[in-house]
């Protein structure tokens, strides 16, 4: 949008509406630095309100002066934000712009709860919530972003009340979102939810495990929307969160599902820039292990990812294993072979039924997947099953082999035998 390319002596109101629109996007710009973005953004929005003034234009002015609001409230100005959205609320009285003014009171709210204003908060909120009527998107939008936003001021209040308050209203906003096609509130509704109902496992010890298992399906819910590639930082936070609910549980299958989750979040975060999501994500899997080491002394890390992989069904096992595979394709070859060789000796050893259904399902992925990703994860495999002794390694032979006759067909068979002899394989 160019502004140079509007009249504004001649159409000063076309003029105002431009510069305010490019300031709502200059704002919303994903790839720009915060700080810079909402300072441009607020001299467009000036430019705006000096023409759209609040007694040529009061609602045009409202929205301009809650916009403003907002990239004060980015730049970490609360007191300025909450200060701007109070007199767009002015602006806006008697209007009949109900839906806006519930957007701005939802704004109001969270500048009082970041400022720890937390009963301030709740009532604001709950007026907005009060202002919205209908069904329209933007409506529906601001019903669940203002309903998360009080679940998260509950939260705030550190009781178990308030924890239960937070439920109550993050359940009604969950089932909600459910209906309609508003994926990121869905994923954020339904991780927060997480959080409170895993708070309530201390707070209400006597409904333990039925908050656990809420908590449970809260997170695994939050994670269809907040995929890996999509999302990739709420995914590694809603992954560690699920690890550490699962954690709570003392069976074999969820403590290893729970391993599962503090790898994947390990893996995603990167230490230099998410120092503290990942330190906590490391001390955690620590904990466990040192749990699991006391189940079965013998078994390492990937012993225990292997065996919850032979332990699923076809399709979870494949979903699973096409994600772990996809977290080690970016290493330096020497570290993903490391990584690969460890889960294949690990596989290697399960039981031979289980070993046979993983190995069928990693050579299905595989061949999904890059070429490079196939030619590691081969010469791992050989390299696992050197670590063998000659019976067992025969054995492992003969599997690979057999599985590469009944999975593949045609060119792919062929092209899998021929980069194996390539390795010094020998087929038995």
């Amino acid at each position: 949008m160019r502004l140079d390319a509007l009249d504004r002596v001649g159409d000063p109101i076309a003029w105002a509406t431009a510069a305010y629109k490019l300031g709502m996007a200059t704002a919303e710009q994903p790839s720009a630095q915060t700080e810079v973005a909402q300072r441009r953004a607020l001299e467009l929005y000036q430019q705006a309100g000096d023409v759209l003034s609040a007694q040529r234009a009061p609602v045009e002015h409202a929205r301009i002066v809650n916009a403003a609001g907002s990239a004060h409230r980015l730049l970490g100005d609360l007191p300025t934000a909450g200060r701007l959205f109070e007199r767009s609320l002015e602006l806006l009285a008697g209007r009949g712009a109900h839906a806006e003014e519930a957007s701005v009171l939802n704004n109001l709210g969270l500048v009082l709860a970041e400022r720890g204003r937390v009963a301030e908060a709740i009532e604001v909120f709950d007026r907005s919530l009060a202002s919205l009527d209908g069904d329209t998107d933007d409506i529906v939008r601001t019903r669940l972003a203002t309903m998360h936003n009080l679940g998260q001021a509950h939260m705030g209040r550190g009781s178990l009340e308030g924890f239960a308050a937070s439920v109550d209203v993050l359940e009604q906003a969950s089932e909600a979102a459910r209906g309609v096609d508003v994926s990121l509130h869905t994923g954020l509704i339904d991780h927060s939810l997480g959080v409170a109902r895993k708070a309530l496992t201390t707070l209400d010890v006597a409904s333990r495990d039925q908050h656990l298992k809420a908590a449970i399906d809260a997170f695994e819910r939050s994670l269809v929307v907040f995929t890996s590639v999509g999302f990739p930082m709420q995914h590694a936070i809603a992954k560690h969160n699920l690890g550490h609910a699962l954690a709570n549980r003392t069976d074999l299958e969820s403590m290893r599902r729970a391993l599962a989750c503090y790898e994947d979040a390990l893996n995603m975060f990167d230490p230099r820039l998410h120092q503290a999501h990942w330190q906590e994500a490391y001390k955690n899997a620590e904990a466990l292990e040192t749990r699991l080491l006391e189940i079965a002394p013998d078994a390492s890390r990937a012993d225990h990812i292997a065996s919850l992989a032979g332990s699923m069904s076809d399709e979870e096992r494949m979903t699973f294993i096409r994600h772990r595979l996809l977290q080690i394709e970016p290493l330096p070859e020497e570290h993903r072979q490391e990584r690969l060789a460890a889960f294949s000796l690990a596989v290697i050893t399960q039981p031979s039924s289980l070993f046979v259904a993983t190995l069928r399902t990693m050579i299905s992925v595989l061949m999904e997947l890059p070429e490079s990703l196939l030619d590691s994860a081969l010469r791992s495999q050989l390299r696992a099953h050197a670590m063998l002794d000659p019976l067992d390694r025969r054995a492992a032979d003969l599997v690979l082999d057999e599985v590469i006759q009944s999975l593949l067909f045609g060119p792919q068979r062929i092209r899998v035998r021929d980069m194996l002899e390539d390795f010094g394989w020998e087929r038995p």
